[in-house]
């Protein structure tokens, strides 16, 4: 099995979506749509080394011990329902996605058809990192195995700098608490300041929906949500309320990866009720390489197709 934090901790850029789905479309659609027509256009364009989308439920601000000078409670408005992820090996295969005309404009034009808004970030080069990974399945297809929480946290206004508050998520949060017995997965994202989206999505609103915005996140797997609370026991709480004004801790539903190790998966080759439906239906030649070969050609290569080129 493929060491999940190793393929992770490849990439040199990470990108972050957050998503809010329209509202006049049920939610069940948008997310089916997202994964299952999407989804499978990323898995068409290489340069990615991993793109996951992770489906968001709402805030739980009952897993924290109350702290002076830390809010727990995220507005209704501003709670986004789905995140996606994608990791790039280096600036030149994120410029060779973004250069090709599915990235570059069948992409975004289709966002408007079950987004409503959206706010996507590029990490600085080399910031994000997963401390730890003890579950290890790298093409994740489904609901986690254990409690998995997205934690966004809003700065304090005096924060010294962007930089300041990405070492002290990174050192003073994320590496302590990747160290706790009961922590199965965690994964540090610093964010830049919000000032607008970084993917051009025409007909969505790319505006934050309130003043609240994310200077970064941590993607949590805990053995159990008492797990939660306990990493802020002691003085881990005032220095945190020193630097952090919000925490939002959204629990994430489902997983499903599209592309992992610079490759598309079946889900995102053939979309998630075809691969159920043969999974079900035991048609285990549906799922080998020669058969998506022929169906697929050189999609199935992902990453590969660049380094083919040169």
């Amino acid at each position: 099995m493929d060491d999940t934090a190793g393929l992770e901790n490849a990439a040199e850029l990470a990108l972050t979506a957050f998503c809010w789905w329209r509202a006049d479309i049920p939610h069940d659609v948008c997310e089916a749509y997202w994964r299952d027509v999407h989804g499978i256009m990323f898995a068409r364009v290489p340069g990615l080394w991993q793109y996951r989308q992770l489906r968001l439920a709402a805030n739980r601000p009952d897993l924290w011990p109350e702290v002076q000078g830390i809010s727990f409670d995220a507005a209704d408005v501003a709670q986004p329902q789905g995140m996606p992820h994608g990791l790039f090996l280096s600036e030149a295969d994120l410029v060779a996605f973004g250069s090709n005309p599915i990235a570059r404009e069948s992409i975004p034009n289709d966002a408007h058809n079950f987004i409503g808004r959206i706010g996507a970030q590029l990490s600085p080069p080399g910031g994000g990192r997963t401390l730890v990974d003890r579950i290890n399945d790298p093409a994740m297809q489904g609901p986690p195995p254990v409690p998995t929480f997205v934690l966004c946290f809003v700065p304090r206004a005096r924060a010294a700098s962007a930089e300041a508050f990405h070492r002290y998520l990174s050192e003073h949060v994320a590496r302590p608490w990747s160290r706790h017995p009961g922590v199965m997965r965690l994964r540090v994202e610093p964010l830049p300041p919000y000032d607008r989206s970084a993917m051009a999505s025409p007909g969505v609103a790319h505006q934050w929906p309130n003043d609240e915005t994310y200077l970064g996140w941590l993607e949590l797997a805990v053995r159990d949500e008492g797990v939660v609370g306990d990493l802020l026991a002691g003085a881990a709480a005032d220095e945190l309320a020193e630097q952090v004004k919000a925490v939002h801790t959204y629990p994430v539903r489902e997983v499903y990866t599209i592309i992992s190790a610079g490759r598309p998966t079946e889900v995102g080759l053939r979309g998630y009720p075809a691969v159920q439906t043969i999974i079900a239906a035991g048609a285990g030649d549906q799922r080998g390489e020669a058969v998506l070969n022929l169906l697929f050609g050189d999609a199935v290569l992902g990453l590969d197709q660049l380094r083919r080129r040169t």
